[in-house]
């Protein structure tokens, strides 16, 4: 065999590779029992207190890796923008703070209309509960002619009486 070539490519006569005798039995690992590789696996609940553990013990350092990264992503964010104009940067937070204020609109919008509903007292007419609903709804109003309908309830409680 020369020096420096490895096990593992050595060449037989025929100058293929013979790799059979490549992996000692040793490294394998197949001679250990499972069971004996078990008892240092942890199961979910093991893993779940041992990353608690050491969450904990590692506070500070979880913490200093956090504002790391903040501090990582915010020169990042700096270095892409810190050419451009002070015109361009105040677009963009203008952008981002819009966006913020539409998202909370909607989001008070939301809570607005289901308190609204929720305070609705319900009708004894037909009349009446086309009425609420075309207030809730503006594009209702526009879909359909109230007054109208409203002569059509007339006429069917006067047919009534």
């Amino acid at each position: 065999m020369l020096s420096g070539a490895s096990v593992e490519n050595e060449a037989t006569e025929d100058g293929k590779y013979d790799d059979s005798h490549g992996e000692d039995e040793s490294e394998t690992l197949s001679d250990i029992d499972d069971s004996d590789v078990d008892v240092y696996l942890h199961n979910e609940e093991e893993k779940q207190i041992k990353k608690m553990l050491w969450e904990r013990v590692n506070r500070v350092y979880v913490t200093e890796a956090k504002e790391a990264v903040a501090a990582a992503n915010k020169k990042a964010f700096e270095g892409n923008f810190g050419n451009c104009s002070e015109d361009l940067l105040a677009a963009r937070e203008l952008a981002a703070s819009s966006a913020e204020a539409v998202a909370k609109s909607r989001k008070g919008m939301k809570h607005r209309r289901a308190r609204e509903a929720k305070n609705i007292a319900p009708t004894q007419y037909a009349a009446e509960a086309i009425g609420q609903m075309s207030n809730e709804r503006k594009s209702l109003k526009s879909k359909v002619n109230l007054d109208r309908l409203e002569e059509l309830f007339n006429d069917m409680e006067e047919d009534e009486a």
